[in-house]
């Protein structure tokens, strides 16, 4: 018993029907059209779809005498299952340019991927994935049709990248466009429609900018353009979180982590809730509730444990309980999700689905036990919460408030050499910087003078604007300052070189580590208020991988070292005197007086030269210390410029002179 199929196509310059009637017309149509030899095509599919499944086709080619405009052929209804064989049929008539006619149903399965009579019928497969759990493969099937043109699985795939479903990442812009290209009906329509009216107005052009590239593209080019604009968007955060280590860098890095965090990035979003605090002179606490709260809805797991500890403690709005164990109780059950499909994959890739991952410690009791005191200081307890998860930049924050006992906390120097470690191990440019001072003057902990020497050299290959005078680095010691150079820049390596040299932060510093505490927190199923800094301790805890925990967008309100001007090695992070600038000042001044005071005697022509040498020397060494905008720069070298013109005229005159006598 068979089922009738027909196979027929479509002339190029037939526009794509998109009714049942007119692709039953055009059906019609080309099945009375000239007769002539079997199309080649026909024969093509035909042998494809023989090889893969033989036993489910009846299909006769004929010979010379089947001169048929369209092709008929039989699928064997006994099989027991005859859906493969289908599926495989049509998705090889679409590679052909072919269509496939169901005549017992009328449906027309058109090569460019529609179906008029039933436009989701081809994304059922998609659909019944996503029910089954399988968002891997839902994925693939709805960009699989979207690339034909399908409006169902463009639509579908818009939604995923508004609402983060499917396993992918928020891309708004992309969310926008591909809901308003695929808008089928009047409910998906008013659905893209409200989305993008949403937009302010300068993500509105973007947007159509956007629109203007997809609808002009199709095929695979249409998922190329998807694939790098969300790539770009994860390009940019990873830049950016790199970019942000480097002191010149911090502002750019946190306008890109904003406009990261703007399209959906949940990371991002929980990074800028930091910026919000340390990145401007009044902090806003209203802001990072806001930024975190979004991280939280976007799911992002860290940012569900900081939104309950926000809504407990009163940070950036009012105290309430509620949702504060709400969000709690959601980061643990997503906590717990996670390592259960962790243990699952583990047993799967396990001999006999035996897990052969190490069993994790029992917490301790005092990990648990130990009496919390917050300090009373917002910023100090939000910006040490973000510290004790990993970040860099709240380290290095924190780091400067113990130096110079800020926000609400005593000098602790111990404590502010273990934060500044922990940061500088994470690539802190300014924070390397400010441990070199420690180790180097025994500031919080031993003294090395080889370690800080190597430290100030790292600090200025990472970038810091900080700068150090009469570094006196020995021939002797070269070759051992540059081996430590490598070796502290190594990931991970930084703290553990200092320990094993005997200058980690002495024992007012010590602190149970992070990764510890909150193995014993989500263990003992604590409250968000556990989650606080004990008054003695002074946490170094292990850096998070970048993927875990982001590096935080740079402050914007310069440089926080040391600004009661303890740095005895002469630190500077904008202007200072010295040499070279004198030298520019005399060198502008012998062009000066070289103009307006042109004299012929040689003592005068000597004076000149002299002068002009200093300038060259001037132009030389301010060109090397400045940290000046390019366009700056420029004006520096035009004006160090202008003396070598009196050392030249200088030099002409003295020569001339030696001639003449």
């Amino acid at each position: 018993m068979s089922y009738t199929l027909q196979l027929w196509e479509k002339p190029a310059d037939w526009p794509w029907p998109t009714t049942k009637a007119e692709a039953e017309a055009q059906f019609e149509r080309a099945a009375d059209g000239p007769r002539g030899p079997l199309n080649p095509k026909f024969v093509a599919w035909a042998r494809v779809v023989e090889d893969r499944f033989p036993e489910a086709w009846d299909i006769w080619l004929g010979g010379p005498e089947d001169t048929e405009p369209t092709f008929g052929f039989g699928l064997n209804t006994r099989m027991s299952d005859w859906g493969p064989p289908f599926d495989h049929a049509c998705e090889q008539a679409h590679r052909l340019g072919l269509n496939l006619y169901d005549p017992q149903n009328g449906l027309h399965y058109l090569a460019n991927g529609d179906v008029p009579e039933e436009p989701d019928l081809q994304v059922r497969h998609a659909v019944s994935a996503r029910k089954a759990g399988d968002d891997a493969t839902a994925w693939a099937e709805y960009r699989r049709w979207a690339a034909l043109g399908n409006k169902h699985a463009l639509y579908a795939m818009g939604r995923a990248l508004r609402f983060g479903t499917m396993g992918q990442r928020r891309h708004f812009d992309l969310a926008a466009v591909l809901q308003t290209m695929g808008a089928h009906d009047a409910q998906t329509q008013l659905d893209a429609k409200g989305f993008y009216e949403r937009f302010p107005a300068e993500a509105k052009a973007r947007v159509q900018t956007l629109s203007a590239r997809l609808n002009s593209a199709s095929g695979e080019q249409l998922l190329k353009i998807v694939d790098d604009e969300r790539k770009a968007v994860d390009d940019a955060f990873v830049h950016a979180e790199q970019m942000a280590l480097f002191t010149r860098k911090r502002i750019e890095a946190a306008d890109t982590v904003m406009a990261v965090a703007a399209q959906g990035h949940e990371v991002a979003a929980f990074q800028h809730a930091l910026e919000t605090v340390i990145g401007w002179e009044q902090p806003n606490y209203e802001s990072a509730r806001y930024w975190c709260h979004r991280a939280a809805d976007w799911d992002y797991e860290p940012a569900k444990r900081l939104l309950a500890l926000m809504h407990e403690r009163g940070w950036g709005g009012p105290v309430d309980k509620e949702e504060a164990a709400k969000w709690n109780a959601a980061a643990q059950a997503q906590r717990q999700q996670a390592q259960k499909m962790q243990q699952r994959q583990e047993e799967s890739d396990s001999p006999g689905g035996l897990s052969l991952a190490p069993m994790a410690p029992a917490p301790s009791s005092s990990s648990s036990s130990a009496p919390v005191v917050w300090t009373g200081s917002v910023t100090r307890d939000l910006v040490g919460w973000f510290a004790r998860e990993g970040d860099p930049h709240a380290a290095f924050s924190l780091g400067t408030s113990d130096q110079h006992g800020r926000d609400g906390g005593p000098v602790n120097l111990a404590q502010a050499r273990a934060w500044y470690a922990q940061a500088a191990e994470a690539g802190h440019a300014d924070a390397t910087y400010n441990l070199a001072l420690f180790v180097e003057e025994g500031r919080g902990g031993p003294k090395d003078a080889l370690v800080g020497k190597a430290l100030f050299m790292l600090a200025h290959v990472r970038g810091s604007t900080l700068r150090v005078e009469n570094l006196r680095v020995s021939p002797a010691e070269q070759g051992p300052v540059r081996a430590l150079v490598t070796t502290l820049r190594a990931p991970g390596r930084l703290r553990a070189v200092l320990q094993e040299r005997g200058l980690a932060p002495s024992a007012e510093a010590r602190s149970v580590s992070a990764p510890a505490a909150a193995a014993g927190v989500v263990a003992a199923g604590l409250s968000a208020s556990e989650w606080g800094r004990a008054d003695t301790a002074a946490p170094a805890p292990a850096r998070v991988q970048p993927s875990q925990v982001p590096a935080p967008s740079r402050s914007r309100s310069g440089v926080d070292d040391d600004e009661e001007g303890e740095h005895s090695r002469g630190a500077r992070s904008a202007f200072s005197l010295h040499l070279g600038h004198v030298a520019l000042a005399i060198g502008v001044a012998n062009a000066v007086l070289l103009i307006a005071f042109f004299k012929p005697g040689a003592s005068f022509r000597m004076g000149m030269l002299i002068l002009g040498c200093v300038a060259a020397y001037g132009a030389w060494r301010t060109a090397r210390d400045f940290d000046w905008s390019p366009v700056t720069r420029a004006v520096v070298a035009l004006l160090a410029g202008v003396p070598m013109l009196g050392m030249a005229v200088s030099l002409g005159l003295l020569f001339k002179a030696v001639r003449e006598r």
